[in-house]
């Protein structure tokens, strides 16, 4: 996933989440990625044969998007659209559950790469089951499409309120999104434009501050007040740009999960200036922060973010999965790859 490796961070924590939009004037509701099935180990064999080979050391799925939706009151009959980040099988859920309906939003180049499905193509990590009679959306981002920021975007409703932005590196087409939350304020969806929030953070846009504020994120083990110091300690590049530097890049070895870690190391730089906003909230698929801070569906929602300080409780939490003194991070959140409670080898 990272380079380069620090001592006493020696894996990622990654949880994994999904976002409900309900664009109430226009009665429109949609999903911004999808998590991961539950039975995931009736993904494709393709699928499968990636969690073993590419270091998936721990997995743990209770719950599916369907259940979680109805269980909050919201029927998954009437999600009209997801939109997939990208196809791995931790955004991408199971279709399956969604009538023919509920359309697919999907980045350039999706149906070259991925249809037929399995088992027509074994290589595929989708079904051929997943798309019949399902209408299939590609949305084409090229140098005639209007731009926020350095990136490329489509205004998904054509009223300003949710962007699709390209944001490839990860996967070739992968698409982030820009929610409009109040007139002024945003939150930015990345998905898997990065794995771990110290990928982009700190930054020269906003640096680290030399004590790191008082309603952070932070776990027990940090002293409060904590001055910079104690984290800075362990950055690669050493004190001079510790406070200005991201942590990490895209890993570039061959087994990376970013198919092009240059063109994602691009994306990334592109984010830093919507994280470095006061008016946006960046919110990563997969940056456990946000499950200890942010209120989850269905006991609340995102678009008084601002009002609650989310943004500058969550964006130094990424430190808690780094040494601290030379101690190693948190431990593992998960062991083993689990199917109903029990480790399991795909």
């Amino acid at each position: 996933m990272v380079e380069p490796p620090i001592k006493g961070h020696d894996y990622l924590n990654l949880t994994t989440y999904a976002f409900y939009i309900h664009h109430r004037r226009l009665g429109k509701k949609i999903l911004y990625d999808m998590g991961a099935r539950k039975d995931w180990w009736n993904l494709p064999p393709h699928v499968l044969h990636a969690i073993q080979s590419k270091g998936v050391q721990g997995m743990r799925i209770t719950s599916e998007i369907d259940e979680i939706l109805s269980d909050g009151g919201v029927d998954p009959k009437t999600i009209d659209a997801v939109v997939w980040s990208h196809y791995h099988f931790d955004h991408t859920g199971n279709i399956q559950k969604f009538p023919k309906s509920t359309d697919v939003v999907v980045g350039h180049g999706f149906a070259k790469q991925f249809l037929p499905g399995h088992p027509v193509n074994p290589e595929s990590p989708f079904y051929e089951a997943d798309f019949e009679g399902r209408n299939l959306h590609e949305i084409l981002f090229d140098e005639n499409s209007m731009r926020i920021g350095k990136l490329r975007a489509h205004d998904y409703f054509g009223d300003g309120s949710f962007y699709l932005l390209a944001t490839p590196g990860h996967t070739a087409g992968h698409i982030s999104a820009l929610v409009r939350t109040t007139p002024d304020t945003f939150i930015f969806l990345g998905g898997d434009i990065s794995h771990y929030a110290g990928m982009y953070r700190p930054s020269s846009y906003l640096p680290m501050p030399d004590t790191l504020p008082s309603i952070a994120a932070l776990d027990p083990r940090v002293p409060r007040p904590c001055p910079c110091s104690l984290f800075t300690a362990c950055h690669p590049r050493g004190p001079e740009l510790a406070q200005t530097t991201p942590y990490y890049h895209p890993s570039g070895s061959s087994s990376s999960w970013y198919e092009d870690h240059i063109v994602a190391q691009r994306s990334i730089d592109s984010m830093q200036e919507f994280d470095a906003s006061n008016q946006v909230f960046v919110a990563i698929a997969h940056d456990p922060t946000l499950a200890e801070v942010c209120t989850v569906f269905p006991h609340g929602n995102m678009n008084d973010w601002k009002e609650k300080e989310w943004k500058v409780r969550v964006h130094w939490g990424f430190l808690n999965e780094l040494p601290l003194d030379g101690k190693p991070g948190r431990p593992k959140l998960i062991e083993g790859r689990l199917r109903d409670g029990k480790h399991w080898e795909c």
